[in-house]
């Protein structure tokens, strides 16, 4: 029979991740904030079609309403919570002096680096799995198929996992956690808000040179391939993009770039090893 080895940093960093008060806190004023969207979303859907001359709100524009502001509101929440998770990971290690001890254990820098991500990111899909009876929730009223949800989960996960490998390269690099920390939220900042702003002056540009094109194409929406909220939109039925949609571009940039910063993030773990 052959013996199951976990990697000990996983179990480690879970346990002291449960037993912080945040570890309940954050869950459930998560949940509260997703609950009072579904509410929102419920009641400005209804309420506008009462306003439209006594219009009948069809049961599908409910559940489109209710899917949309939960998929796009936990999104913002966790790309919010990712950097904490992860990029102060290894800087604590630094500042509670026991890192070294950790480089010269049994375990190697990968092995130290995937425990490390293997927690930040399991607490994230943690957050997301609470989260999944608010989204299957438009299937009662209709406008969203099961294809979709796996859609917008897997594009969740996949862009959580780069934002936890990017902490942990700023987490590896810097050598005090608020500074990895600030890095890590420059980052995003620059992937949602500097990539938005890219591709609104070249849409705008572009606009002007060939008015009553059906969309833009993929040279201009080069900017949102990187952006954590492109995939979602081209999920929309009524978005700008048309037919002229590349969510895969989007999630194989996420990938690499996730995969680029796991490399960089080991390495430094080496040098830091080697320095000791």
């Amino acid at each position: 029979m052959k013996r199951y080895v976990t990697n000990p940093m996983i179990i480690k960093e879970l346990r002291q991740r449960l037993r912080e008060r945040r570890a309940w806190l954050l869950p459930t004023l998560y949940l509260f904030v997703l609950s009072g969207v579904v509410i929102c979303a419920y009641y400005f859907t209804t309420d506008t079609g009462h306003r439209l001359h006594g219009a009948e709100v069809q049961g599908a524009d409910i559940g489109q309403a209710i899917f949309l502001g939960v998929v796009f509101t936990q999104i913002t929440v966790l790309l919010l919570m990712a950097p904490v998770f992860s990029s102060g990971a290894i800087t604590l290690e630094r500042e509670q002096r026991t890192l070294a001890g950790l480089l010269t254990s049994l375990l190697s820098a990968p092995q130290i680096w995937w425990g490390k991500f293997i927690a930040a990111l399991l607490y994230l899909l943690l957050l997301v799995a609470s989260a999944l009876p608010l989204l299957a929730l438009p299937f009662a009223f209709g406008g969203v198929e099961p294809l979709d949800m796996l859609k917008v989960l897997g594009s969740t996960i996949l862009t959580l996992a780069c934002i936890c490998a990017i902490g942990l390269w700023c987490s590896a690099v810097f050598r005090r956690s608020v500074h990895a920390t600030a890095s890590c939220y420059a980052i995003v900042l620059v992937l949602t808000v500097v990539t938005a702003i890219a591709y609104g002056m070249l849409y705008s540009h572009w606009q002007q040179s060939h008015p009553g094109a059906s969309g833009p194409p993929a040279h201009i929406q080069a900017p949102l391939f990187l952006n954590p909220y492109y995939p979602l939109l081209t999920f929309m039925e009524d978005n700008d993009f048309g037919m002229h949609a590349y969510p895969v571009s989007s999630w194989l940039l996420f990938g690499a770039l996730g995969c680029l910063a796991a490399a960089f993030s080991m390495r430094s773990l080496q040098r830091s090893g080697e320095q000791l």
